[in-house]
């Protein structure tokens, strides 16, 4: 992410500030604050590609369901006919494949 504010300027301590000469000098410090504004372009921002691919996925991620009931009814269904067997060594493998 890049981030660009041309309003922001960076003053040495050494700096003194003067009172300014003229018509501006005489206007209230928030109208010459708004003339400032107005005259310097907002800040831009720039995402990378990565960026707003990770903002889809994580959209993503919090549009789907925190359970999947189809699986889940499965697993119950297959539990109570008897038919729900778990292979310890596809398991043990699934394990080992997310740790590395």
């Amino acid at each position: 992410m890049k981030i660009e504010d041309p309003r922001s300027v960076t003053q040495s301590s050494n700096l003194h500030q003067t009172a300014p000469a003229g018509p501006a000098a005489a206007r209230p410090e928030a109208t010459r604050q708004n003339d400032r504004a107005v005259s310097q372009p907002a800040a831009r921002v720039e995402l990378s590609s990565r960026s707003r691919e990770m903002h889809q996925a994580l959209a993503a991620a919090h549009a789907a369901p925190d359970i999947r009931s189809d699986k889940v009814n499965d697993a119950k269904q297959r539990i109570a006919q008897g038919t729900y067997s778990v292979n310890a060594e596809v398991v043990a493998k699934g394990i080992l494949d997310t740790r590395a």
